[in-house]
């Protein structure tokens, strides 16, 4: 897993002229031919369950928002995801703002590796396989728009970058009563995400509630409603809390043993039809989610190490 800092990239600071880019149907001639003979078949990037594969796929020229409350597994349930799109070949960039690169690192390992003990030599492998597919934008704290931009085009056109993490999006703006700022760097997002054929994965919170209890919806987003407008995706990760008190006090009957640990509820698909939710259970050594109450972690990458 490489990293790189801002020499690599200023000259992608600079915005590139606009374009008319006004075409004849025929400029398209290929793609409509393609959609004539596969019809609306679903494509993309797949999430690690398959259960997900029939539902909702991650292809470039999109934005998938994932939200949720804090705590709740958003960027840690990416980070298995960004695993999943390794392993199809697909090149990722992970900006993360809150977690210093080697606390990102180890816990893709872990779930890798499927245990909280991964030896030197599983690790040594690991980043020999990630080695030209994975980056990360080695930054803490707030970070100007125009930076973030910079990285995410830097990585499309340098990288053959095809997925790239932002996590979370109150680093790039002034703060959550910022709408201007917040509508701005969405749509700046957007559009690169097209410019470029990348697909951009954004982590954001949710407003507080009165209980963690209830999912959130795309309409509990911080911040403007222009956020969950622009992007084409909205995922939110929701952690069962009320099922994890039960099972520490031991007071957990058949029922509550049954519920997933942890929800992936899709509440926005603006190019697909599917809408709605996804059990997942939890393998705390690996860190890993997975789509079965057995709970056994599983090979992502299908013995490819």
């Amino acid at each position: 897993m490489r990293t790189f800092g801002d020499d690599a990239f200023n000259q992608y600071m600079i915005d590139a002229e606009p374009i008319s880019k006004v075409l004849p149907a025929s400029a398209w001639s290929d793609e409509i031919d393609e959609y004539l003979k596969n019809g609306q078949e679903i494509t993309g990037a797949k999430l690690p369950w398959g259960v997900t594969h029939d539902n909702i796929r991650f292809r470039g020229g999109e934005v998938t928002l994932w939200q949720g409350i804090n705590g709740h597994g958003k960027s840690q349930v990416l980070g298995q995801a960004a695993i999943g799109f390794l392993g199809q070949g697909q090149g990722v960039c992970i900006a993360s703002f809150e977690m210093k690169p080697v606390a990102t690192y180890f816990r893709m390992l872990r779930q890798a590796a499927m245990t909280n003990s991964p030896t030197k030599s599983f690790s040594d492998k690991f980043v020999a396989w990630m080695e030209g597919k994975c980056w990360i934008y080695d930054h803490l704290g707030s970070v100007e728009i125009q930076r973030v931009i910079a990285a995410i085009r830097y990585a499309a056109i340098e990288l053959n970058v095809k997925h790239f993490v932002i996590d979370n999006m109150m680093k790039c703006v002034k703060g959550e009563d910022d709408y201007s700022g917040q509508k701005h760097f969405v749509d700046r997002v957007c559009a690169l995400s097209r410019e470029h054929n990348i697909h951009v994965h954004l982590v954001h919170h949710v407003r507080k509630g009165a209980s963690e209890e209830a999912i959130p919806g795309k309409f509990d987003s911080r911040g403007s409603g222009t956020i969950t407008d622009q992007v084409d995706n909205i995922l939110t990760v929701w952690r069962n809390k009320s099922k994890e008190s039960k099972v520490r006090a031991g007071k957990a009957d058949e029922q509550t043993l049954a519920q997933g640990d942890a929800i992936i509820q899709c509440d926005k698909h603006r190019h697909g039809e599917w809408e709605g939710k996804i059990k997942l259970w939890f393998h705390p050594a690996s860190l890993q989610y997975v789509a079965n109450p057995s709970g056994r972690p599983f090979d992502m990458l299908e013995g490819q190490l």
